[in-house]
């Protein structure tokens, strides 16, 4: 059967002033873009006259903003190093309105991703980060300000990077005191905590950091909707999204299997940069609206849809998302739902 979908426009006006909390890496990208002028005579490179420098928030920082756009209020929870990207992160939250009582700063440096673009493609991109779990008492600072920063708030996202904010610990106690306080919790996992989210409402992932994480090699359609299963049993969650690029989205419910198609896929050898954030965000929203998971995630994949072209870190506009919105209708009659058994 087909997705039953309702009005679209009345999930997103729901959006306005949530507030959540976002528990994770926080990154700067940085942008350097220049135009190509010749060919080197020291080594086999371009040489490239400067254009520009931009910097933007990233990781958690570009959920954060995400949200911001869908007219949520935020607060932050994470780790900014005693540096200057540490403290641009800090002021361009400030100036969006997010509240950064719960960032630590500390010796770490800050993520920093740094992209070079030479004539509007991508050619290079070096971090410069620490991605060890941070030491025990950075996670005690998080715990104590837990009770604060969840006062209020209509849901919790963790945007997991793997860079050593989100530890088992902090995991484990945010989902035991979100169960006590009836919130709903999104995990956006990577590889390294995959199986320590177990009790959040909602896992976000794509399908090669699952198999990765459960060890399950992906052969058939068989074997994915096995290691569904397996992972919605082991993290006790309510629903599981596995995004598969090209290949759409599969959500796995208790009760229901459904297939989304792909709404539109990136150009061939280019992934726009934070889509995933984007999508994470839309998602969440919804879902602490109280929109049903299916429709939570039809509408996050239209909103990542249309930014698949870019180049930069995607941010997600409102008013695109809203004026899209109508074509949830017709995109559902494509979707495939089928009981589980």
């Amino acid at each position: 059967m087909t997705l039953a979908v309702s009005d679209p426009t009345r999930i997103i006006d729901g959006f306005q002033d949530k507030t959540v909390l976002v528990i994770g890496d926080l990154m700067v990208d940085r942008y350097v873009r220049s135009q190509g002028r010749k060919l080197s005579r020291e080594a086999p490179v371009p040489v490239a006259d400067f254009i520009s420098e931009e910097l933007v928030l990233g990781g958690a920082a570009n959920l954060a903003n995400n949200l911001v756009a869908l007219g949520a209020k935020v607060r932050v929870l994470g780790v900014v190093g005693n540096d200057e990207p540490g403290k641009w992160i800090q002021e361009e939250l400030e100036k969006k309105g997010v509240d950064i009582s719960g960032a630590v700063v500390n010796s770490r440096p800050t993520s920093l991703k740094t992209r070079f673009i030479l004539n509007h493609r991508q050619y290079l991109r070096i971090d410069k980060e620490s991605r060890t779990d941070v030491e025990s008492h950075v996670t005690k600072q998080f715990l104590y300000s837990l009770d604060d920063l969840l006062e209020d708030a209509d849901g919790i996202v963790f945007s997991d990077y793997d860079k050593g904010v989100i530890t088992p610990e902090l995991i484990s106690n945010v989902v035991e005191e979100c169960r006590v306080q009836e919130k709903k919790v999104v995990a956006q996992p990577k590889v390294r905590h995959y199986l320590d989210y177990v009790g959040v409402s909602m896992v976000k992932s794509n399908v090669r950091e699952a198999t990765i994480a459960t060890g399950v090699s992906m052969v058939n359609d068989t074997s994915l909707r096995n290691m569904g299963h397996n992972l919605m049993t082991r993290l006790e969650c309510e629903g599981l999204l596995l995004t598969r690029s090209e290949q759409g989205m599969i959500l796995f419910e208790k009760k229901n299997i459904t297939s989304f198609p792909p709404f539109k896929g990136p150009k061939p050898g280019f992934n726009a940069v934070g889509v995933r954030d984007c999508m994470t965000a839309v998602l969440a929203m919804s879902i602490v609206s109280e929109a049903p998971i299916g429709e939570a995630v039809l509408l996050a994949g239209l909103a990542a849809s249309q930014h698949t072209d870019n180049l930069g870190t995607v941010v997600v506009d409102l008013n695109d998302l809203r004026s899209q919105a109508s074509t949830t209708l017709e995109l559902a009659e494509q979707i495939v739902q089928v009981p589980v058994h």
